[in-house]
């Protein structure tokens, strides 16, 4: 008889008896029959290895194994479980202390195993190249990261900066793939940072710089079927008001057109005398939840209070973003602000095909096309500013006539309520 048929007998005989396969082991260790003893026995000579297998199977391996850090950690410590009537469970304290405890098994068991593989294979280096990597952009000492990496724990200091050259290189590549299709959009802000000196002396001392960071953020919904609308530059700048010479009306003169928009507005109007209005109804919505989440008489409605009523819900998509090299450029002046996006189209290859430092064979004209820049309210007044300033310049580019300034939503909030 074959192992597998043995197998199946044996588990149709627990389901008879209504027994599983693990209470069936755990009543033959807690029996007191000596006709059990046999089985008993068989069971913690063979214990090693049925934890071995317990260990190896995918579906117990976790288990298992935290089972057995805890248990050593105990046996370690000399903790002894608290057998009192009323305070059986472990506090939540303590059940955190032992999570932590239990990763932290973890994460050196992993470190060891990796040293190991390292120290076999230099190819084998996961862990060593990205502590190398983080201790290199937190600015660890290099005598620090030479301790290190001589101790198996992060790779060379040569092999950092190749990765950090790797990286660059192929982000760059991935910007001028994106740009270059004038279908992306620049967002770029300020950050300080202090340079600060254990000894600061007049030759050496402390010092602040100001830089500007950018990313490159892909438009959404917009491909080859409908990439022409960016294609506008010179019609908006024709009904520009900063243009000199406008061949079409300004677009800020057009009160027939909001009038219309307001005339038909049915989200913040009553069209019945019995209903609210759109926006009525969301303030209602705003009010009750207000009620049930912050008042302790309110909470038995928490399961009437449904979700509000959207109106042109923006379907959800993943963002991608590809950050920009930092540039040493102060973006709170006028003038940086036009550093920081010539730079930028450097960066992305674009630029005007008239210029001296235009790469026919690469970069791609930008002159007919606008460009969707986001920043905060600042850097939109920067912005303003050189359009003001550059509006009588003969090329679309010098008179940054393709920006169209995005401000935050959260800078947008503020303008809002300060309009108020």
């Amino acid at each position: 008889m074959s192992l597998e048929l043995r197998l199946t007998n044996v588990l149709q005989c627990l389901q008879q008896n209504n027994l599983s396969a693990a209470g069936f082991v755990s009543a033959i260790l807690d029996s007191s029959y000596t006709t059990h003893a046999a089985s008993q026995d068989s069971l913690t000579m063979n214990a090693a290895h049925i934890c071995a297998q317990l260990y190896n199977n995918e579906n117990s391996h976790t288990s298992v194994f935290s089972w057995a850090a805890g248990t050593l950690h105990r046996e370690f410590d000399g903790d002894e479980e608290d057998d009192g009537v009323f305070d059986k469970r472990p506090r939540k304290r303590q059940r955190r202390a032992g999570e932590r405890n239990v990763a932290l098994q973890h994460i050196k068991a992993i470190v060891i195993i990796s040293i190991c593989l390292q120290n076999t294979n230099e190819r084998c280096n996961c862990l060593q190249g990205w502590m190398g990597f983080f201790m290199k952009s937190t600015g660890v000492p290099e005598k620090v990261i030479e301790v290190m990496a001589h101790a198996g724990l992060s790779v060379s200091l040569s092999t950092i900066y190749n990765m950090v050259t790797s990286i660059s290189r192929e982000i760059s590549r991935d910007i001028k793939r994106e740009v270059r299709t004038l279908r992306a959009a620049f967002a770029y802000d300020n950050f300080d940072f202090a340079f600060n000196v254990a000894q600061p002396t007049l030759e050496n001392h402390s010092s602040f710089v100001s830089a500007t960071s950018a990313t490159v953020i892909p438009l959404y919904g917009v491909d080859e079927s409908n990439e022409e609308a960016l294609r506008s530059s010179a019609k908006l700048w024709a009904s520009d008001p900063k243009n000199p010479s406008p061949s079409l009306f300004p677009l800020m003169n057009e009160s027939r057109s909001f009038l219309m928009l307001h005339k038909k507005d049915t989200y913040n109007r009553q069209t019945n005398p019995t209903q609210l209005s759109g926006r009525e109804e969301a303030f209602a919505w705003h009010i009750r939840a207000i009620l049930v989440q912050h008042n302790q008489n309110f909470k038995h409605f928490a399961d009437k209070l449904d979700e509000p009523e959207t109106i042109q819900r923006i379907p959800i998509h993943k963002t991608n973003q590809i950050p920009c090299r930092s540039m040493n450029i102060k973006q709170s002046t006028t003038d940086g602000n036009i550093e920081v996006l010539d730079n930028l189209f450097h960066q992305g290859g674009i630029g005007d095909k008239n210029e001296v430092n235009f790469d026919a064979e690469h970069d791609v004209d930008m002159t007919e096309h606008v460009i969707l820049v986001h920043g905060d309210l600042l850097t939109k007044e920067r912005v303003d500013s050189v359009r003001n300033s550059r509006k009588i310049e003969h090329t679309p580019k010098n008179r940054l006539q393709y920006i169209v300034f995005l401000p935050g939503l959260f800078h947008y909030k503020m303008a809002c309520v300060d309009a108020l």
